[in-house]
């Protein structure tokens, strides 16, 4: 069959077209719009007052221009629809032999003949009047042509077949296209759109997508980073190296935030401004990076410790840099270091980069006195305070009575000491409630058995103290359940996945004034085996932690028989000087200890002698005899 092609001439076929490809781009590009990637805890607006901030960013055009070209697209999908309902389809209609003489299908030769010679006196030309006359030619040549059609042979056959008395005729096909480009006058213009879609903007849109896909790993970090952190990061390093070793990250190497000579006069400023105060309070003068030498490692390692040491810096550009490099540090240590050094279980490292963590987000250098967290207290009157009071931590402060903290803290003003104390009760004292180790159903640890971990941790001075239980659930609480209570821990762990669910909460924003963006109050537990120092299970990071919590971790107990000591350790991620740790004794002993299982009754009864069961089985026995008697047998032979 012969096929002949046709261009759209109304744009009907064309509308229906362009109003689906439109919507398949603009309904998921509105949908990535409204509910796509939200900001970082870093990236969102803080609530909690600030003392370093960042410069607002120059809004760029390009949500802008987005959000135009959605709008302009439902506008689009609109105005097509709108012509969609409004421009009438014509149909194409299939010649009917039957319905032209008025008669059903399959009729035979005599009512065909019938119908034709009553079409044929109603319209002959000469029945009819002057102005019907052109009618009745064109009906009697429709007439004529379907009389033809049903009682010539040949004709009906191909009417069947093809459904025309003609034979096969040429198949129109419609292109959902106008007619306009194809017309000679406008393929140039055509040609260059295809040229520049094709040949220039999907080349470079999916070069790019794949050179960033390349280029970073799946959290977002450079190749070349993780790399330079695999091969220079091990067990036993110091927090000063893990530092450098950070600062050695090719993020500090990009456009925005890389050493520029411009830099190098106020570069050199800072540097003293660190020495000294290094020196005055840490006891350790601030130098330059032994192993890497760059210039830019050199800049963004000034840019950290300036932050840590709380140095103001006076330049602008150079402090909104600062506040860049802080964040993407914790980013780095978070998503980078921490993961490489939990993967090979290394205990020590881990609690190091956890330090650094709080680090970045307080402001503060190793070993700082968790009192420097609060308003009011500096670097200056911070040695005074501890010499003269022995004051030291903020819990150590609020077990104070009103008077003894403000006769502490005599060196604050009365706003100041005000600030400092409100901030205090706000920062959270974190307790662990609960441990337990145990084999779900069994009272005792084996060899190589599975032992499951239960913590339960509280926030001490947790502004709330009601803790959602789960909907509709009765849930025991593990501080009532006792180590014997073999049925009732077991209940709990099998209904912990379900509670957990239920109960997640939002974690409240840590103070954090020298920390630009907004950061929440997140937890780190660590369980680590005394003797070899490793991790027993990588650290669990508690991100919902408001008033109370219970974390279940699962390893293999050691194939040995002996007490082992553990190390549990809930390190914050924001702020120094809350960390608590507990040591953890664990027995394993022999599998002999344990109980025996009871015996399983056997409840079936014997088959009755002259049941089908007892036949076949009185049938069985004679066979077994049988061949044991040929066995036996042969055996004498």
């Amino acid at each position: 069959m012969r096929s002949k092609y046709t261009y759209d001439e109304s744009g009907v076929t064309f509308f229906y077209y362009a109003l689906t490809v439109l919507s398949l781009v603009v309904a998921p590009a509105t949908v990535y719009m409204l509910f796509g990637k939200k900001n970082s805890d870093a990236g969102a607006k803080p609530k909690t007052p600030k003392v370093r901030v960042r410069k607002p960013k120059k809004k760029s055009a390009t949500p802008n221009l987005k959000l135009g070209l959605i709008l302009a697209g439902w506008a689009l999908i609109f105005l097509l629809s709108y012509k969609v309902k409004t421009t009438e389809v014509m149909e194409a209609k299939m010649w009917d032999p039957y319905e032209i003489l008025g008669i059903d299908n399959g009729e035979k030769e005599e009512t065909i003949t019938r119908a034709y010679r009553k079409l044929s006196l109603k319209w002959h030309p000469d029945k009819v009047g002057k102005d019907m006359k052109e009618k009745a030619g064109e009906m009697m040549a429709e007439i004529n042509r379907a009389h033809k059609t049903l009682t010539n042979a040949e004709a009906r056959e191909n009417y069947e077949k093809y459904g025309n008395p003609d034979g096969m005729q040429t198949q129109s096909m419609g292109i959902a296209l106008p007619k306009l480009l194809v017309e000679a006058h406008t393929s140039p213009f055509v040609l260059a759109l295809y040229g520049l879609v094709f040949g220039f903007i999907m080349p470079f849109y999916v070069g790019r997508w794949w050179y960033n896909s390349t280029r970073y790993q799946k959290d977002r970090i450079l190749n070349p980073t993780m790399s330079t952190f695999f091969k220079n990061i091990r067990e036993h390093i110091s927090q000063r190296n893990l530092i450098e070793l950070l600062t050695a990250a090719s993020e500090f190497a990009e456009d925005d935030l890389k050493y520029r000579p411009a830099d190098e006069a106020a570069l050199k400023a800072l540097v003293e401004k660190i020495r000294r105060v290094s020196q005055i309070y840490a006891n350790d003068m601030f130098s330059a990076p032994k192993k890497f030498t760059g210039k830019d490692v050199w800049k963004a390692n000034i840019l950290l410790h300036a932050h840590f040491f709380r140095v103001k810096i006076d330049d602008g550009e150079l402090a909104d840099q600062q506040q860049q490099v802080v964040m993407t540090a914790l980013t780095l240590v978070h998503r980078g270091l921490l993961q490489i050094s939990t993967t090979h279980n290394w205990y020590t490292c881990s609690t190091l980069l956890m330090n650094i963590s709080q680090m970045l987000v307080q402001g503060v250098y190793c070993y700082d006195a968790p009192l420097i967290q609060l308003p009011g207290i500096t670097w200056e009157n911070q040695p005074q305070i501890f010499k003269e009071k022995n004051l030291y931590s903020n819990h150590q402060l609020m077990r104070m009575t009103a008077g003894e903290q403000r006769k502490a803290l005599s060196l604050l003003s009365d706003k100041q000491f005000e600030e400092a104390i409100q901030v205090a009760k706000t920062i959270p004292r974190l307790e662990i409630a609960r441990v337990l180790l145990t084999v779900v159903g069994d009272k005792a640890i084996t060899p190589a058995s599975i032992v499951t971990l239960i913590v339960k941790v509280r926030i001490a001075n947790a502004p709330n103290k009601i803790v959602p239980r789960g909907k509709g659930v009765a849930v025991a609480d593990i501080e009532d359940i006792s180590d014997e209570d073999t049925a009732a821990i077991e209940s709990f762990v099998a209904d912990f996945g379900k509670r957990e669910k239920e109960t997640k909460q939002t974690p409240p924003e840590a103070y954090c004034p020298y920390f630009a963006g907004r950061k929440d109050s997140q937890w780190w537990l660590s369980f680590a085996n005394y003797q070899s120092g490793k991790l027993v299970v990588p650290p669990v990071r508690i991100s919902d932690l408001v008033s109370e919590r219970v974390v279940v971790l699962q390893f293999q107990a050691p194939p040995q028989k002996e007490t082992y000591r553990f190390h549990l350790s809930i390190k914050s991620d924001s702020y120094i000087g809350n960390d608590v740790m507990q040591e953890v004794q664990m027995t394993v002993v022999d599998r002999s200890t344990l109980p025996s299982e009871p015996a399983i009754v056997d409840d079936i009864s014997e088959p009755e002698e002259d049941s089908i069961a007892a036949q076949m089985a009185q049938l069985r026995g004679q066979q077994a005899g049988a061949r044991r008697g040929d066995d036996d047998s042969s055996d004498e032979d």
